[in-house]
């Protein structure tokens, strides 16, 4: 074997698995109510004869050719657990696959499902996370989803393109070690911004050619891993945004066990090489303390997921998530990057205790969060509006599960687009006798009309 110095792969397999590559592959799953599709290959005899063979789970077999590297089973009972492989014609077979079949949520399809039993990406993860969208220069959207699971290595992200603006998804490649990866365009290049895996480095890779191939990583900020204490380097799927001649993220150091996480941003000239690292800057981390701890009764929240956001006043803030209903503040100092974020102040918003975004539309922000109707539940996912970034308005529910067990269903970390009056989301969605509602079993595609 070769040395390899990129991040992608068509896919990944762990050594202790790489007999597998000889063998089908199954890299995409989407069950509905009577069926599912899935797509497959097979590198070993790529043009021969294959099989899909399914049954209901340790039930009769049944077996049909394969029309196609994109295939629907139909004529499925709903809401019945299936499993299925595919076998070439020397016997070779794909590694078993689980699947439930059931309802869609109305105005969705699916991108990708992974079945909370399904034990194909186990060395990084069991449930699917970490939305991530982008319109490439040429058009084509790619979607991204990375692999997590309590105890677990998290250090994958799985992209899927679409060609059609949404109708239709394929598999594109492995990315790996990435997690929590932030997929954008910045001068004509494809870039992922991301961590190595939780509490991980933070590393960016960039593509030319559509997603198809990506370049070797390069290390931005050092972190830790999970087997420390204290944590390390902290980032959810969140935008970059240009302000002032420079782009802006947010990031974290701390952990869950630990008990906190402390924020920053990091920057960078916008007309900078992205992939030399001495280009860009972390500031210092804000410590729990001082005004910001007074204000809080001494109680810390989550401090975590922050959008970068210019003020009406002309100063730019990071909005991040604290607690259910309500949002911590902080100022970034544009003069100088390397300076910590100041505390501004928490304020009341009808948001729950999860991710959310503010985008800027129509001279006011559009907000896609999950509505506090049920605490630190996410089975309601609502699109707000606000003039001032401080007082949202509800315009209408996306998504609402309410009539639904909160702790089995959740619709949650919406990443979007925005094109016109038309918002593309996807979003990580549990329904469907997933593991719980924060363990996702589905990633989503939506388009929701503003006007």
């Amino acid at each position: 074997m070769k040395g390899k110095n990129t991040v992608d792969w068509h896919p990944y397999f762990p050594f202790n698995r790489k007999a597998e590559e000889k063998l089908p592959y199954i890299c995409r799953l989407a069950p509905d109510a009577s069926g599912f599709t899935f797509e497959w290959f097979d590198k070993t005899d790529p043009e021969g004869a294959h099989t899909v063979v399914w049954s209901e789970r340790e039930g009769e077999a049944h077996r049909l050719p394969i029309t196609g590297r994109q295939m629907r089973v139909y004529g499925l009972e709903i809401d019945c657990e299936y499993e299925f492989y595919v076998e070439a014609a020397d016997g070779r077979v794909s590694r078993r696959r689980l699947l439930r079949t059931g309802e869609i949520p109305a105005g969705t399809s699916v991108i990708n499902y992974l079945h909370p039993e399904d034990t194909q990406y186990d060395f990084s993860g069991r449930y699917l996370c970490g939305p991530s969208l982008v319109r490439t220069p040429g058009g084509r959207l790619i979607a991204g989803m990375d692999l997590f699971g309590k105890g677990m290595a998290q250090n994958l992200i799985i992209l899927y393109a679409s060609d059609d603006d949404g109708k239709n998804w394929h598999y594109l490649c492995d990315l790996y070690p990435f997690y929590w990866g932030s997929l954008f365009v910045h001068r004509g290049r494809i870039y992922m911004l991301g961590i190595t895996t939780e509490y991980g480095n933070i590393q960016i890779s960039c593509s030319e050619d559509e997603g198809e191939s990506w370049s070797a990583p390069t290390t931005l900020f050092y972190g830790s891993s999970l087997l420390c204490p204290y944590g390390g380097m902290s980032r959810a799927t969140m935008h970059l945004t240009e302000a002032g001649g420079r782009l802006w993220g947010g990031c974290e150091y701390g952990s869950w066990t630990y008990g906190s996480h402390i924020p920053a941003v990091f920057s960078i000239d916008a007309d900078d090489d992205l992939m030399q690292a001495e280009n860009w800057t972390l500031s210092e981390f804000l410590p729990f303390a001082g005004e910001w701890k007074e204000a809080s009764g001494g109680v810390q929240g989550d401090s975590m997921e922050g959008n970068i956001l210019r003020m009406p006043n002309g100063e730019l803030y990071n909005y991040l998530r604290w607690k259910s209903g309500q949002i911590l503040r902080m100022k970034v100092n544009e003069k100088d990057p390397e300076a910590a974020l100041s505390f501004v102040d928490i304020i009341d918003v009808p948001l729950a205790n999860s991710l959310f975004r503010f985008i800027p539309y129509k001279e006011k922000w559009i907000v896609v969060g999950n509505d506090p109707v049920v605490p630190r539940r996410r089975n309601l996912l609502s699109l707000f509006e606000t003039k001032d970034l401080l007082h949202l308005e509800k315009l209408r529910d996306l998504i609402d599960y309410r009539d639904h067990d909160a702790e089995l269903n959740g619709f949650q970390y919406p990443a979007f687009l925005l094109e016109g009056d038309i918002l593309l989301l996807t979003v990580r969605a549990a329904f469907n006798q997933a593991h719980n509602f924060h363990d996702a079993n589905y990633n989503l595609f939506m388009r929701v009309e503003l006007e």
